[in-house]
């Protein structure tokens, strides 16, 4: 109890001279310090030796200078953002040799020289995002081999060189929100670990043959709201020195949100490792069989708010086993095809509300397997395509059965809306409806054999005309001639017009037959 007492004695001792030692509007712990109101780097510390926390975020900084850290040679973690720095001097993290973690981000930067991160061997998180950043030199981050986050997102940059040569444990990179205008393939030469790629909102128009080829381990690239409009054939693919070795992109991630494509681009087929796929608000206006073939891994798919999109053919999903599938707020697609998710034993989620679905087939998928079924505000009609609705009782869950009693149609030409599970389909005659169609598809089958046996007697005779003129008029010839001297004529007597050569034996000839 005594030692317990000491204990507790000793820590509020150390606190309270701690707190007596701190500067004016700096708030101090055993380790830590939080300083707000200052515009140069405060200095009015007895003993420096035990800051691993220096917290100088939301002050007045403007710039920083080579002698501003030199104390403070234990400090692992620097907080420097949304002050107004424009300059740093070379040389001013120099004397944190056990600084891990950097932020400088909310700044005023509009450049930064070579040499201002050098001796920081044990920095693995750096920050500089938001700040006016259009450029950076091409040794600028030289030295940091320990350096895996880099966030450079909210500049302006517009190009990049070789400004990330010698990050060999670099995992997570942030360009995102620049003015870029492609992707920088040139860059990735020394960066072998990169895992995440973050280039959304930039101004990349198209994503060109081996983009990512230096890029072995990428698991996830983020490029939503830029200008792609194409995607070459071998923008995915992996380059290697030995021509007869095959490496497959692994990417597990791809998004390309907000771009103008106009169709699913093929090159897409090649991220056979990819699970996760966001094609949404494109301009594609088909979704062609074939799509994602090749994408036995995917299970989460993303197709919404495609303001053109108005048909899904039929195997468009061919090859695939997704889990869940987002299909959300696309006004002008109208109808899906019959079988379009069925054979998919990992489905769980189908999400198809907010479209301009007219109807749904029952047999789209496997209804019974969801657990997560969304179909509202759609267009639906009162017809028999979606009486089934109505009387389905195959529902995975109380929430998709208390979901589809909300569900709405209308007749066309109205604009009043019914609940499905109060219409009277039995005034749409949806039985005797079916009987006919089944009706019209016999009499249509009946129709197309008597047209093709039509045909196969037409090609017959035409093939075979000579032949059956010729047994015409043999059989003419032997009729109308006495059989007692009629020469049995030869196919080489005929004419080359099937004529014989003589109608008729002379009685010379038969006088000769009869001697």
């Amino acid at each position: 109890m005594s030692s317990a007492l000491f204990f507790a004695v000793g820590i509020i001792t150390i606190a309270l001279s701690s707190a007596v030692d701190c500067p004016k509007d700096c708030s101090c712990s055993i380790n830590t310090v939080k300083c707000q109101g200052y515009s140069s780097v405060p200095q009015e510390f007895p003993d420096v030796s035990g800051i691993q926390i220096f917290d100088l975020s939301n002050n007045n900084l403007t710039a920083l200078y080579r002698t501003d850290f030199v104390n403070f040679t234990n400090v692992q973690k620097l907080y420097l953002n949304g002050n107004s720095i424009s300059t740093i001097e070379n040389g001013t993290f120099s004397a944190l040799s056990n600084l891990t973690f950097l932020n400088i981000s909310s700044n005023k930067l509009e450049q930064i020289e070579d040499g201002v991160f050098c001796n920081l061997t044990e920095l693995s998180v750096l920050s500089l995002r938001d700040n006016y950043l259009t450029h950076l030199s091409l040794d600028v981050f030289h030295n940091l081999p320990k350096l895996t986050y880099l966030y450079l997102g909210f500049n302006r940059l517009n190009s990049l060189h070789s400004s990330f040569n010698s990050l060999p444990a670099l995992r997570e990179l942030h360009l995102d929100n620049n003015s870029l205008t492609s992707v920088p393939s040139n860059i990735f030469n020394c960066t072998p670990g990169l895992t995440n790629l973050r280039l959304n909102l930039n101004r990349i128009s198209n994503i060109s043959d081996y983009s990512f080829s230096n890029l072995t381990n990428i698991k996830s690239i983020n490029l939503d709201y830029n200008r792609i409009q194409l995607i070459t054939a071998y923008a995915f693919e992996i380059r290697h020195q030995d021509k007869n070795t095959v490496l497959e992109c692994k990417i597990e991630y791809f998004s390309i949100i907000g771009n103008i494509l106009s169709y699913v681009p093929g090159a897409l087929n090649d991220l056979v490792y990819v699970a996760h796929l966001d094609i949404s608000d494109n301009n594609i206006q088909t979704i062609k069989p074939g799509s994602f073939y090749r994408l036995k891994n995917l299970r989460y798919l993303r197709i919404s708010e495609m303001p053109l999109l108005s048909r899904i053919e039929p195997e468009a999903f061919n090859g695939l086993n997704l889990r869940d599938l987002f299909m959300t707020r696309n006004p002008m697609l109208k109808e899906l095809p019959a079988n379009m998710l069925q054979n998919m034993g990992e489905l769980r989620t189908v999400l198809l509300n907010n479209n301009g679905l007219l109807t749904l087939p029952q047999n789209l998928c496997n209804w019974q397997q969801l657990s997560n079924v969304m179909l509202d505000d759609n267009d639906f009609i009162c017809s028999c395509g979606i009486q089934w609705l109505k009387t389905y009782g195959g529902w995975g869950t109380y929430q998709t059965i208390q979901h589809t009693k909300t569900l709405k149609c209308h007749n066309r030409g109205h604009v009043e809306n019914y609940l499905i599970k109060n219409f009277d389909f039995d005034s749409l005659l949806c039985t005797k409806a079916q009987v006919a169609t089944k009706s019209r598809v016999l009499a249509g089958l009946i129709a197309a054999t008597f047209t093709l046996l039509t045909v196969c007697l037409i090609v017959f005779l035409v093939r075979y005309r000579k032949r059956l003129i010729f047994r015409y008029r043999q059989f003419k010839y032997r009729r109308h001639t006495d059989s007692a001297f009629t020469i049995e004529p030869k196919y080489s007597d005929l004419s080359t017009n099937g004529d014989l050569h003589a109608d008729m034996t002379t009685t010379k000839d038969k006088t000769n037959l009869l001697t």
